[in-house]
């Protein structure tokens, strides 16, 4: 799922955007702002776990995935998980299944 997401920097962070695509530095401003965001994330394991608990919880990412993310071992992930008070889902959801087992066979049934 991609969504475009705006914002208004401050002046002085606009010039600065301007002066980083200016430089050549970067493509443009969104590939500057994902990179940010990435460095970001990479130095702050606190923020990269709550948000792999998020994502589990709500079941957008499996627990391999919410492992990847952290940058730990699934087994390691599971302690997380259990720490953060999330618990392990077994399977996937009753819901999920539904939605893509309709979802294939209105495939098949050329819809």
């Amino acid at each position: 799922m991609s969504e475009a997401i705006t914002f208004t920097p401050s002046p002085q962070i606009a010039k600065e955007l301007d002066a980083i695509t200016e430089l050549g530095l970067y493509k443009d401003k969104g590939t500057f702002i994902v990179d940010a965001i990435n460095t970001l994330l990479s130095s702050h394991m606190e923020l990269r776990i709550s948000i792999a608990c998020r994502l589990y919880e709500n079941e957008d990412v499996s627990l391999g995935k919410a492992a990847e993310i952290v940058g730990t071992s699934i087994e390691d992930m599971k302690n997380i998980l259990f720490k953060h008070g999330v618990q392990l889902k077994i399977g996937t959801s009753i819901s999920k299944t539904r939605d893509r087992s309709n979802a294939v066979l209105d495939m098949i049934r050329g819809n």
